[in-house]
Formats: structure tokens, sequence, C-alpha cells
């Protein structure tokens, strides 16, 4: 996995260079050894008490982390198009007296919001993490959700998801495509009225059913049209490490949407959007029924289809939400104020893409080098490990040799329905890796 430096980090200025280099040195830490906490992150305590002053200065803003954050995320998106999915996760601090942490559900139920913006490509790989918007509810407002629905949309919470997809479009400019990717909390008719954006499309799962200018009810119009096609596709278990496969027949038709009754002082009477139906065959159980909005233009099957696959690949944000709470143990931190806690949040989250990318990396391009994310001694380290010899091949073994390896060192099974390593097993894999390659490393080179 590539070093990260200061110089990785363009839009990296925290006034000091010190703090510029903590900043990278913290990063590093959690990348390896996910899960720990901060004294297990530092040997000596000198440094262990520099992280938590770094995340108590209050010179150091949630905002100058994310300005380096953003910047080095948009650094890696290369291709002319891309996905940028988006999602929110809560991450609770029950037990926690951390000052600021408002509610979640209740009052009993407390911690911090954090809404993501990360970047795929078409084919379903993980780049980077173009944004974050962290926050904490006012314990004031609680029970007050009725008043919440009267503010107009800039002062809702809703709000997350436009300013999300704004700040991706301006961070990637008008060269690259950019597909929007948002899940049924995305489905606010206000959202499809904001000012449209060059070269950016909006691929929504629809939440509501809304009436049309032909007076009828949305989605029972998309579903009385022909089956455009039949797909399979390979689903993810809720646990995440195992996909089953599913066959789906898909329906689609551009629709004018009316627009809603509490919206009736907008400029706008309709909108109009494409509108596929993603239902799964037969009669299994809670199958799948996908309903999309669309601004991507849908006149064939081809593209309805590719609509379906590229809405199919927003799971990828769950999956990083459950590196960043369940691989990097953000929920475990003991830092008492919530503006540390999020300043960790932001932190922790690029750490978390990084360990994920090292499983998806293999499942894309399988057969390329381990070099593209292990170092010379860390795979020879691994080699060692996995044929219990000192005799080295003349040439690294592939990624996704490579891969299975640390999720067997993680606990992979690695049996024919075990299907490919999940995220769990390979980062607790390479976790092991990097202890064994630090002990390699000190008595080869001294």
């Amino acid at each position: 996995m590539h070093k990260i430096t200061v110089k990785d980090f363009s839009g990296l200025d925290l006034g000091d260079k010190r703090r510029d280099e903590r900043f990278v040195k913290i990063i590093e830490n959690i990348v390896k050894h996910p899960g720990g906490s901060i004294l297990q992150h530092n040997e000596e305590w000198y440094d262990a008490k520099a992280t938590y002053g770094f995340y108590k200065n209050e010179d150091i803003t949630l905002e100058k982390l994310m300005t380096a954050i953003r910047a080095y995320g948009a650094g890696k998106v290369v291709a002319d198009e891309v996905l940028i999915i988006h999602d929110t996760t809560t991450i609770s601090y029950n037990d926690l007296q951390a000052e600021g942490v408002g509610y979640i559900n209740s009052e009993a139920d407390k911690g911090i919001f954090c809404h993501s913006s990360i970047a795929a490509t078409t084919d379903g790989l993980p780049v980077s993490l173009l944004n974050q918007l962290i926050w904490s509810r006012d314990n004031g407002q609680l029970g007050k959700a009725s008043r919440r629905q009267q503010r107009p949309f800039e002062q809702k919470e809703s709000y997350k998801w436009y300013q999300g997809i704004l700040a991706a479009n301006e961070l990637l400019g008008k060269e690259i495509k950019k597909i929007h990717i948002c899940d049924r909390e995305a489905d606010i008719y206000a959202l499809f009225l904001c000012e449209p954006y060059e070269n950016a499309e909006l691929l929504i799962r629809a939440r509501h059913d809304r009436r049309t200018a032909a007076g009828s009810a949305l989605w029972q119009h998309i579903g009385e049209q022909p089956v455009a096609g039949r797909q399979e596709l390979l689903i993810p278990e809720r646990t995440g490490k195992r996909t089953k496969k599913v066959e789906v027949e898909i329906r689609y038709k551009q629709a004018e949407i009316l627009c809603p009754a509490n919206l009736a002082a907008s400029q706008y009477e309709s909108v109009l959007l494409n509108c596929i139906e993603i239902r799964q065959t037969g009669d299994a159980k809670d199958g799948i029924l996908w309903r999309l909005l669309t601004t991507l233009e849908v006149s064939n099957d081809q593209q309805a289809i590719q609509c379906m696959k590229w809405y199919h690949y927003r799971w990828l944000i769950e999956r990083f939400h459950y590196v960043l709470k369940s691989g990097c143990g953000i929920e475990k931190l003991q830092l008492k104020k919530a503006g540390s806690l999020m300043k960790a949040t932001a932190m922790y989250s690029l750490s978390a893409l990084q360990i994920m990318q090292l499983t998806y990396q293999s499942r894309q391009t399988p057969d390329v080098s381990c070099e593209l994310v292990l170092s010379r001694s860390q795979w020879e380290v691994l080699y060692m490990l996995k044929f219990k010899t000192q005799q080295l091949p003349s040439k690294p073994p592939t990624l996704l040799e490579a891969t299975r390896w640390l999720a067997k060192m993680g606990g992979f099974a690695g049996r024919k329905s075990d299907g490919a390593p999940g995220l769990k097993t390979v980062w607790l894999g390479y976790e092991l890796l990097l202890q064994a390659t630090a002990v390699y490393e000190i008595m080869k080179f001294g």
C-alpha cells in the first residue's frame, strides 16, 4: 500500500510543519493497526500525547482537515467518468461523556452524523474519499421534528445531499462526468429542482410514489411497462461476507412527475425524469425491488441495465462505513469533545478508504503484481509466512494470491463456497503482516 507523505496532500496547511507531519503519522498508524486505540497506535507516550493534543487543538479545525482530504481525494480521480456514492451513517457514543455530542434518535441515543461522498470507477473500484459533512445535533431540537418540516430545503438536515453533490462537482470540475448515486433518503423532490451542474447526473433510489402529469401513480405506471430485459446480479448478503446471484427483470420509461403539494410555491410545476424498476423474478420473499430516478439518458435497454449496475455499486459506501466503525474502531475512541471526535472521524475515514482499496483492487485486477499495493519487504514476509521458507520467488505474487494469503492469516477459510475474501479478514491479515514486516526489516537492515 502506498506510503503517504505530506507531499501527497497539496491542500494541507495546519499552520505548522509539525502539525502537517502529525496528520500523516496519525493516518499511517490507523492503517497499520486498524481497531487499535490511540495508545496502541503509538509506541511512545510522547507520540500518544501529541495525537490527543492534535485532536484537541482548536487551531486545527475540521474544515482545514477536510480541505486537505478533499484535494487528496480529487487528485486520485483520473478517469473521464466517475461514480460518486453518497450516504449518511451515525457514529454512536452512548457511553462516552463527551462535550457537545448530541442526540441521534432519542435523548439516550447519542453520537455524531457523518455524510460521506466517495468516488468509484464505473467498474466498482473505490478510488477516494471526496467529501464529508460531519455534525452533531442540537439537543434543544429533540422532539421538534414537525417544525423542521416547515423549513425551506436549505435549512433542513436533508440539504446535506445537495451539499455533498455540489462539493464533489466543484472539486472535479466540468471535464469529468459525475454520476451521483444515492439511496432512498435522497428521494427529495427539491433536489431535482436544484440548479444543474455541467456534466453531472443523478441516480437516486425512489422512496415516494408520486403523481405523473398523465394522472397516474408513478410506479404503477412503470410497473405496467413491458419487461425490457432480464439480468443476473451478484448481491452481497447482509454481513457482506458472501454474495448471492439473483435474476431481475427491468422496466423503464420517462415520466413527467408533478410537484408535491408542499412545494406548490416552486417555480417548477413538474420535472421530467427517467424511471427504472428492477424487480427480482420468482416469488422470493423480500426480493429485490429497486425503483430508480435518474437524469441520465435511458432510451434503450442497455442504458437501463447500465444504470442498474451502477446503482448496484452503492453498497460500497456501506462497506466503507463498516470498515470505519468495525475495522477502525471509531466508536471506541475516548475523546472528550464532539469537535475532537469529528476531526478523528475525518482522519479515520481516510484510513478506512485505504484499507478498502486493498480488497477491492484484488477483485478488479487479480493478475497484476502485488507490488501495486504491497512493498517488497511486505510481500517477501507474506510469502515466507505462507510457505514456511526463506527461498523467495524471482517475481512477486499476483495481487489476488497475496490478498487471499492475507485473508487466511486473518481467519478466511478459503473454501470453494466462501467466495472472495471479505474486508475484515483482509484487514486483520494485513495488520499481522505489518507487525511481522517491522521485525523482518529490523533483522534485515538493522
